[in-house]
């Protein structure tokens, strides 16, 4: 009897916690997503003149925050902080206005507080409300509009003008703006943006992206900085199983318009991944902006300083790069481009071993060279260490 009451008693637990179970609400996808990361980077800069070396430390925190408000309101807030010293701080008395510096129409960066050889940045770079319905997508907001085919120059990024070099940012600097799109289709869609800079100069333009022939096309038409008539067209597509991409943009003077030269540029890139994982890829790139100053090298370290009309040295410049991964954790690569137009050449190795999840050391070296007396001054070697772990 009592093996049977026992029995008894054990089915009805059973019964009951199979009944509490599904009883139990499930519990709500959270509607919001927080993460960042947390970088040391040391920099060591080379001369080759023979001078001595400048050495500098960044220690670099990013905090990425969203939040779906409803279906259709998602809310974006991301910065980062930056804490300089060394040497080159130190050196260099504008280096700080230098990392302070922000093209937006409100300014959202801050130096909190400096020193003679340190100073910690603030930077707010996402700042936006977006708002979509069916086919319909509206972003008000500090953002990242990128209208780029290619991968070093972006002749059709004339809102986010962004620096190759700039390799430590990886998430590109975001403009002051409003963008509507209306998707039309699967691959197409047509979208005006409107943005506003530091000096209260607008840049509005719009841009339709259709693909046809197994190729993803794109045209654009406004008006840069209110000072020249843009236009340009873009494409990406596949050539023999590589990737196939190019771009090119006119900027034409309003002032003076029938009598005054524009500026053209384009950029084409071809790249490839063979079976064994070694990746190729090159590009080419034209600027024929008669403006030309060493300062133009100086801003490739702040993305935010250079200008969509003459991103990089004038005339042609080639860019090639290969990378492997060595195994699953060691991946190595090899970049480089030359400009004989300025007579200066830049090689970029690079080292990355993953130590464990999200947690990478990355080293990475730019050197800068010149066969032209009067650049001697820009051919240095920078050597930067960089541990980085991700949340």
């Amino acid at each position: 009897m009592s093996r049977r009451l026992l029995t008894l008693l054990l089915l009805c637990v059973i019964a009951f916690d199979a009944k509490s179970q599904d009883s139990i609400p499930v519990k709500k996808e959270r509607n919001w997503s927080f993460n960042g990361y947390l970088k040391d980077m040391q920099t060591m800069i080379i001369p080759n003149t023979g001078s001595t070396w400048v050495t500098s430390n960044l220690i670099h925190n990013r905090l990425n925050f969203r939040w779906n408000i409803s279906k259709s309101f998602t809310f974006c807030f991301e910065e980062r902080n930056r804490f300089y010293w060394g040497e080159l701080t130190k050196l260099n008395p504008q280096y700080k206005d230098f990392i302070a510096y922000d093209n937006g129409v409100v300014n959202m960066s801050w130096n909190l507080f400096s020193g003679n050889s340190y100073v910690l940045n603030v930077a707010i770079d996402r700042a936006w409300l977006d708002y979509t319905r069916k086919n319909f997508q509206v972003t008000l907001g500090r953002q990242r509009i990128n209208w780029s085919q290619t991968f070093v120059w972006n002749p059709n990024d004339i809102f986010n003008t962004y620096s190759y070099f700039d390799f430590d940012y990886e998430e590109k600097p975001g403009s002051d703006a409003i963008r509507i799109q209306y998707f039309t289709g699967p691959s197409s869609k047509a979208e005006i943006a409107v943005k506003a800079d530091k000096d209260q100069k607008i840049t509005a333009a719009g841009l339709y992206r259709f693909n046809k022939w197994k190729y993803d096309f794109q045209g654009l038409a406004g008006i840069y900085t209110q000072s020249d008539l843009v236009v340009g067209l873009g494409w990406a597509g596949q050539i023999a199983k590589g990737g196939f991409k190019g771009e090119m943009t006119w900027f034409q003077p309003l002032q003076h318009f029938g009598d005054t030269a524009g500026v053209f540029l384009s950029s084409v890139e071809y790249d490839y991944t063979f079976r064994n994982s070694i990746f190729i890829q090159f590009e080419g790139f034209y600027n024929s902006n008669p403006v030309n100053s060493l300062n133009i090298l100086i801003n490739q370290f702040n993305s935010g300083l250079l200008n969509a009309k003459n991103p990089f040295l004038n005339g042609f410049s080639i860019f090639g790069n290969i990378s492997y991964p060595v195994t699953p954790l060691i991946s190595l690569a090899l970049a480089g481009i030359y400009n004989p137009n300025n007579s200066m050449y830049f090689i970029i190795p690079t080292f990355t071993f993953s130590l464990m999840n999200n947690l990478d050391l990355s080293v990475i070296a730019q050197s800068f060279q010149s066969y032209d007396p009067t650049t001697s001054g820009f051919s240095q070697t920078s050597i930067f260490i960089r541990l980085k772990g991700s949340f």
